[in-house]
């Protein structure tokens, strides 16, 4: 019998990723949207859309009737605790049976104390487990879509990063969005926390010399201080809590735990995770040399 699924965040990275693999599955996917016209530009003609914000509780615990298992996922903003809060009261409300939270890295939440952003993911991830539904929380590593995000640098040959020469197991949102399916669909919860990551810990260097071999053209990693990572961020037009963000994150890579390589994606899935060169040739087209 195909389970009814909710996805939320469903046009961002991973809620788009989830939906894709929930088509491998048996499972009947409706996304949670505000803005139905744009989501259809996204995820295309055949996926149900309930309307609403997942700031609003009453709105959310309506879209959840008759639901399965939910994804809980949202963009990086500075009111995501308390946006997702009000998300676990409504899956609670309305007796999901399943909840899978997309939440922060490993390390972050590790060091709570020094990243807000892993503080915040962890109180809402207590707060599912504490709702008496049936809960997993993802906890990505670093997504290889950030380095999308330097596609200008990358053009102009330069690999921005942290100073010093922290390494890191970088993971496709891809792979997050095909474990988030398995997660939403296993017969059994699997674990209550998902620690996921790549096939391998590379350091920004090693990073730049895989794009070099894959764009055909030399790019270099130029190590940066906190000071100049901000003005970097400042110039790209960047809000001070987006630059508070990264910044915290950074001071985390040299910590062991940002390199442990873990097993999820392919014991949930049965397939290895993608490595940055398989990522890298999939998006060369987003990294075009400057003009």
């Amino acid at each position: 019998m195909a389970l009814n699924i909710l996805v939320t965040g469903a046009t961002g990275t991973i809620g788009h990723a989830t939906i894709a693999a929930l088509g491998e599955h048996d499972a009947r996917v409706a996304a949670y949207v505000r803005d139905p016209a744009r989501a259809r530009a996204v995820l295309g003609p055949e996926i149900e859309m309930r309307t609403g914000d997942l700031a609003d509780e009453a709105a959310l615990r309506q879209a959840l009737a008759g639901i399965d298992a939910v994804l809980l996922a949202s963009g990086n903003d500075p009111a995501l605790r308390e946006i997702q809060l009000t998300a676990v009261r409504a899956i609670a409300a309305a007796r999901v049976p399943r909840a899978v939270k997309i939440s922060g890295s490993a390390v972050s939440i590790v060091h709570a104390d020094r990243a807000r952003t892993g503080a915040d993911h962890l109180a809402v991830e207590e707060a599912l487990r504490a709702s008496g539904r049936e809960t997993v929380a993802i906890r990505p590593n670093v997504f290889m879509q950030n380095f999308l995000d330097q596609a200008i640098a990358i053009g102009h040959g330069a690999l921005p990063g942290p100073d010093g020469d922290p390494r890191v197991s970088f993971i496709d949102g891809r792979d997050v969005g095909r474990v988030a399916a398995a997660a939403l669909t296993a017969a059994a919860r699997p674990d209550e926390i998902l620690e996921v990551t790549g096939p391998e810990a590379l350091s920004w260097y090693d990073a730049a010399d895989r794009m070099t071999a894959v764009l055909g053209r030399q790019v270099t990693h130029y190590p940066a201080s906190p000071e100049v990572m901000g003005q970097g961020l400042r110039a790209l037009g960047r809000e001070e809590w987006q630059i508070e963000h990264a910044l915290e994150l950074s001071a985390l890579f040299g910590d062991p735990r940002a390199a442990v390589i873990t097993d999820t994606v392919a014991r949930l899935t049965g397939a290895q995770p993608a490595d940055l060169t398989d990522f890298l040739r999939r998006h060369a087209a987003e990294l075009p040399p400057a003009a």
